[in-house]
């Protein structure tokens, strides 16, 4: 019998965190990139915020990785009290994806919500 286990990240060290006021303002930035790289794109939503993680690959730092720690370069946010399943930036509509399952990205988003001073846009 094979034995599985689930072995969320321990720790995420995120190295860029970027505020944005509004979740419009967000999903224009990713509208742009989309529209530039014509790349499908999609924020992720929990705990009241919509955000896009930067999440450097395992590869790149096998044994943090082993250790259970992730890198998020960038982490680009917005406050988003109520989940919906898009944000609409002009004709073009940026998905949203509810993640609160996801332990390691629900606590980054909780995270995000406790320690992020609202107020204006940091670039």
């Amino acid at each position: 019998m094979v034995s599985i286990i689930h072995a969320p990240p321990q720790e995420i060290v995120v190295t860029g965190l970027t505020s944005f006021s509004s979740q419009q303002n967000l999903a224009s930035m990713i509208a742009f990139v989309m529209n530039v790289s014509g790349q499908p794109m999609a924020l992720y939503w929990a705990e009241g915020v919509v955000f896009l993680a930067d999440f450097v690959e395992p590869e790149a730092l096998p044994e943090e990785y082993v250790k259970g720690r992730i890198f998020a370069s960038n982490v680009s946010h917005a406050p988003m009290p109520k989940y919906n399943n898009s944000v609409k930036v002009g004709t073009m509509e940026v998905p949203v994806i509810d993640v609160s399952s996801n332990i390691a990205l629900r606590d980054l988003a909780r995270w995000i919500r406790e320690n992020q001073q609202p107020g204006s846009e940091k670039s």
